[in-house]
């Protein structure tokens, strides 16, 4: 029995016949074009890998969890993770409440966002230590860990903290963060980290002093290797000009978190935390020989603000999970999944509820955190975990070829090359070739913001100028939805001034099949602007249709025919109607494009149209903007 091999009367099949198989189902369309998908970082994914996508990087099947370099966990026997949660109530009272609410409901790291600082979030008033002393009564420290997003506050965080404590956890500065989100340094510096790190390295062993944000970045519009490359580079940066000021690199690294920001690209972001262990290891060990627990990175992951929407919010909800779910398969120490609805205000009890649940659904339902690893095995994560590490190690050596971090930041290296993946974010996403669902596909044109005063909107605070401070061109934060956010916005204020909606009617007229396409189409496009989109369901006639102009009164009509039979509609309807309103068609019939723009069509709405161009230019003809 021993020696009975399973699954002995399956034949192996090659790799050819797989590829020959698929051809024929294919159909003679091209094999690159339909089903290879290339990231935004350059490298081709394959609708399927085998072992021998391996051949020659036996390893990362080999290496072992808990082992240097450790690519499959710094863990050897599980994976589980503590679960965190930020309070950003601006009230010091109902800070507390919610904090007590969440350490009863499983949370084991409990953050606390300060007010007035460059968080991008409201934040508590803590002024003063006695502040910080009466939100930290009756906390059960020592069950949790304490977490800080103090930015250039944290300094002053710092002492204010209870010396007759002992803490877990985080202070949560990182010096260079402030310099590349604000433009300046502001006195913050390696040189106001160290007396901080060297005193918690003694007192406090297990609260770290620096956090290296890899938000930075990512929520500045970087792609993932980018992402990966600069945080690494950062990380190195602080290597060297703490170990400049006396302090050496264990000490360093044990005071150290790396947090990472998860972002939609589910297999992706699961190879990239394994890949950011590889390469920190191969770093660190540049500067200590030490490849034992003194090399390891401790990463905490959050989900990313820039793939959160303002409108249809309950997606937030699935997005956290997706990616909450690459960080727990990832191997990340601490988990943070940001309330569906932080954009738009401080998180309350229900979407604080919600956002910890989905946690706690991950370890006791799903028991992602039983298995080292789990991931472990796929040809398709190993691969991309070796293509991801390949090229974010290329960028980190250039990076370092150009002086490090700070010299490239300083350069605007960094800047520009961020700018310009952002650049291409922002054309997929206003050409749907990047599906934002609810924001560029699929609105929920019902949903309104009754509050304007959005978290997303506040600007960073203002942070006062020292002498001899350090200058960079700033890195802005970018939303993936935020274009077309702002174009409903207008619509919406438009609207509330007025006091009337934007009325759309869709005239669906002719072949069944083309007349229901072309109006779904039309309605999910013009959705996305927050216009009143009217779908009659079809019109029999053009007799009907008119009837139905006159009754709905329309600022614009959207003819939704088939090719064949869109023209003599137009010219069957539009001279007949006293109001004129702006007229499109659904579709782009080449060669009868001018005929219809002569009888009184205004513009065409089809699958190359630019969602953003076309919206905002059809606001002008309206006069919302």
């Amino acid at each position: 029995m021993a020696s009975e091999k399973l699954f002995s009367e399956f034949p192996p099949v090659s790799t050819e016949e797989w590829t020959n198989l698929i051809q024929k189902d294919l159909k003679g369309a091209d094999f690159e074009k339909k089903l290879v998908w290339e990231t935004q970082e350059g490298f081709k994914i394959q609708p399927f890998y085998r072992k021998e996508n391996l051949k020659g990087k036996e390893w990362l099947l080999s290496n072992l969890p808990g082992k240097f370099p450790y690519l499959r966990s710094t863990r050897k026997l599980t994976n589980d993770w503590s679960i965190r949660q930020d309070i950003d109530t601006t009230d010091l009272k109902t800070a507390k409440e919610l904090a007590v609410e969440a350490i009863s409901n499983g949370v084991s790291a409990l953050g606390l966002v300060l007010a007035d600082v460059g968080s991008g979030r409201k934040g508590i008033q803590i002024k003063n230590e006695k502040d910080l002393a009466f939100l930290l009564e009756d906390l059960p420290l020592n069950e949790i860990t304490l977490h800080f997003v103090g930015e250039e506050k944290s300094p002053e965080l710092y002492s204010w903290l209870p010396k007759n404590k002992t803490l877990v956890g985080g202070l949560g500065y990182d010096p260079y963060r402030i310099l590349a989100r604000q433009g300046h340094s502001g006195g913050h510096s390696p040189e106001t980290l160290k007396p901080i790190l060297t005193e918690l390295a003694g007192k406090w062993k297990n609260f770290r002093a620096l956090t290296v944000h890899s938000s930075t970045f990512r929520d500045s519009g970087s792609t993932i290797v980018q992402e990966l490359a600069y945080t690494l580079a950062l990380g190195s940066e602080y290597l060297y000009r703490l170990g400049e000021l006396g302090v050496s690199p264990d000490i360093v690294n044990s005071q150290t978190i790396f947090q990472f920001t998860i972002g939609p690209d589910y297999f992706l972001e699961i190879a990239k935390f394994r890949a950011a262990r590889t390469l920190w290891a191969e770093i660190f060990s540049s500067y200590s020989s030490d490849k034992g627990e003194a090399s390891l990175p401790f990463i905490e992951a959050e989900t990313a603000r820039y793939n959160y929407g303002i409108y249809d919010l309950h997606n937030n909800i699935l997005r956290g999970t997706t990616e909450a779910i690459s960080a727990a398969i990832g191997g990340a120490e601490i988990i943070n999944v940001l309330p569906f609805d932080h954009l738009l205000q401080p998180a309350d009890s229900f979407s604080l509820r919600i956002a910890r649940n989905v946690q706690l659904l991950l370890k006791h339902e799903s028991y992602l955190d039983k298995v080292a690893d789990p991931s472990s095995g796929s040809y398709y994560i190993e691969t991309i975990t070796d293509q991801i590490t390949e090229q974010a190690w290329k960028l980190f050596t250039e990076v370092e070829k150009d002086g490090g971090f700070l010299e490239c930041l300083k350069s605007g290296k960094i800047q520009s090359s961020i700018l310009e993946s952002r650049k291409k974010k922002e054309e997929n996403y206003s050409t749907r070739k990047e599906i934002f669902l609810g924001t560029n596909q699929y609105p929920n044109s019902k949903d309104k913001i009754q509050n304007k005063d959005l978290n997303k909107n506040i600007k960073s605070t203002s942070l006062p100028s020292t002498s001899n401070e350090l200058k960079v061109t700033a890195l802005p934060e970018f939303f993936a939805g935020d274009a077309i956010e702002e174009v409903r916005m207008k619509t919406e204020g438009y609207e509330t001034k007025n006091k009337t909606s934007v009325k759309v009617l869709l005239l669906p007229l002719g072949d069944l099949k083309m007349k229901k396409a072309r109006a779904i189409f039309s309605l999910n496009f013009l959705g996305c602007a927050g216009f009143n989109v009217i779908d009659p369901g079809s019109y029999e006639t053009s007799e009907e249709a008119i009837a139905g102009i006159q009754k709905e009164n329309p600022q614009m009509i959207v003819f939704c025919s088939s090719d064949e039979e869109v023209t003599s509609y137009v010219k069957d309807i539009l001279p007949k109607l006293k109001s004129k309103p702006i007229a499109y068609v659904a579709g782009y019939p080449k060669e009868i494009l001018s005929e219809l723009e002569s009888a009184g069509v205004n513009g065409f709405l089809h699958v190359r149209s630019n969602l953003l161009e076309t919206l905002s230019d059809l606001q002008k003809r309206l006069g919302i903007q």
